[in-house]
Parts: C-alpha cells; structure tokens; sequence
C-alpha cells in the first residue's frame, strides 16, 4: 500500500511541475510576442504614382483596398461597407457606399450612424509604399 502512494505522489508532484511550466510558458510567449515584428508582409503595393487628394484600389485576394492620399497623410480601408457590403467610392473629402445615401471622412468615421470602416493591418514605409499583413 506504501509503495502506491509513493507513486502517487510522485506523478501528482510531476503532472503539478508540467502544469506550473506550461502556465508559465503560455503567459511569457503571451506578454513578449509581437505580430508587427516578427509577422511577414502578404502584399506591398506601391503607392509613388497616387497623386494628392486621390484614391485608387488594391487587389488583395477576393478582396479590395481603397487607398486615399489626401494632404500628404493616407487612408486604407477595405473597400467594401461594413454593413451594406457595397463598393466604396472616393469622392473630395468624403468616402461613399454607391447602394446608399452615407457618407464617411477620410478617417473612416459616419456621424449618421456613428459607424466606422474596416482597416486592414498595414504599414507604410517610406510615404510610397503599402505593406498589408
């Protein structure tokens, strides 16, 4: 009877080790990773040829950017409504849906419906190029 405690004991003691060390590991590769770091780039796109105050679009898969230089800044949204899901159009100063009476600034935002575009993650280097990941 002795001898199966002990054993027990023992695998108790090695299963609470293991448990320790994967809370461990989960909470400290948790706390350090970082995706912007080390994730790698899908698509780059180049960006030289927008001219100021214009938009264009970007093929990324079945999906589409729109990107808009205005005043030197840019703006990336996918290029379909969130909720309506119809094409986005560029038009001075205002980005629209083409199926519905809405309108969005150039950050993304609708104050009629107090709604906001979908950004995909990028990056921008060098004021001329696009990296999505």
């Amino acid at each position: 009877m002795g001898n199966y405690r002990l054993i027990l004991q023992v695998i108790f003691k090695i299963m609470a080790f293991a448990g320790a060390a994967s809370l461990l590991y989960v909470f400290t590769v948790g706390l350090f990773y970082s995706p912007e770091i080390e994730g790698e780039s899908e698509y780059t796109f180049d960006l030289s040829l927008l001219a100021d105050d214009s938009g264009t679009y970007f093929s990324v898969n079945t999906r589409e950017l729109l990107v808009i230089k205005y005043q030197g800044n840019f703006s990336v949204f996918w290029a379909n409504d969130p909720v309506y899901g119809c094409r986005l159009e560029y038009e001075s100063d205002l980005i629209q849906p083409v199926c519905i009476d809405l309108k969005y600034n150039l950050q993304g935002y609708s104050e009629d419906k107090n709604q906001q575009l979908l950004k995909p993650d990028y990056k921008i280097i060098n004021a001329n190029q696009l990296v999505v990941y």
